[in-house]
């Protein structure tokens, strides 16, 4: 092999490691407050019993995922301290990507920040998951043998801050759990060891329950 032709290849092979280290365009960037304004649209418009109509399933593909809570941190940056509002009822999985990274951010000018923002802003609609009522006393703490139970609405929210549709459920605990728990609690208090068992069951029931808004397919 002459020089020459090893020097082409070598140049070709450099060529080809840098167009492989070449990164793609630029991800797009918002300003997370647009974020705080959409976010506090919808937690102000909670719509009443009856003031929407239900949703289909597929009212929610497409949308973005978030839970009531994580919805009043980007809105407030706080959230109210009662079972409601507590992650147990609000599970982190249901929050889509951008929303964590909107939640968990630390510099709102931070270019990944704004990124997720971006991402956020883009999204079609918008489906929150909210918890209304928490039924569930042994969960808590409270020596009261009732099942236990959750009360959900799914709520799909427009890009305009209007929501559109819900969808109203009950979650239930888990019936051997439940009676597993009343078999050990035989003292004045819940264990607070079985009252933590009882919210991990809650939650698991409600993310098996709780209908998730399936990808839309890519345009053509």
């Amino acid at each position: 092999m002459s020089a020459r032709s090893s020097l082409r290849e070598l140049v070709l092979v450099g060529g080809a490691l840098a167009a492989c280290g070449k990164s793609g365009p630029p991800k797009p960037e918002a300003n997370p407050a647009e974020v705080t304004k959409l976010t506090t649209q919808f937690a102000n418009n909670v719509p009443a019993p009856a003031a929407v109509r239900d949703c289909e399933p597929r009212d929610y593909d497409g949308g973005m995922m978030m839970t009531f809570r994580s919805l009043q941190l980007l809105a407030f940056s706080k959230v109210p301290p009662r079972p409601e509002d507590e992650d147990w009822t609000n599970p982190p999985e249901l929050d889509d990507k951008a929303v964590r990274a909107l939640v968990e951010a630390k510099d709102p000018k931070a270019k990944a920040t704004r990124q997720a923002a971006a991402e956020f802003l883009a999204a079609s609609h918008y489906v929150v998951y909210r918890t209304d009522y928490v039924d569930a006393p042994m969960a808590l703490g409270v020596k009261d043998l009732k099942m236990g139970s959750i009360s959900t609405r799914v709520i799909r929210y427009e890009k305009n801050g209007q929501p559109a549709c819900v969808i109203i459920d009950r979650v239930l605990q888990d019936q051997k759990i439940q009676d597993d728990a009343i078999a050990v609690s035989d003292k004045a208090n819940i264990d607070p060891a079985v009252a933590k068992i009882l919210r991990e069951d809650i939650t698991r029931q409600y993310l098996a329950k709780a209908p998730r808004p399936a990808p839309l397919a890519p345009k053509k």
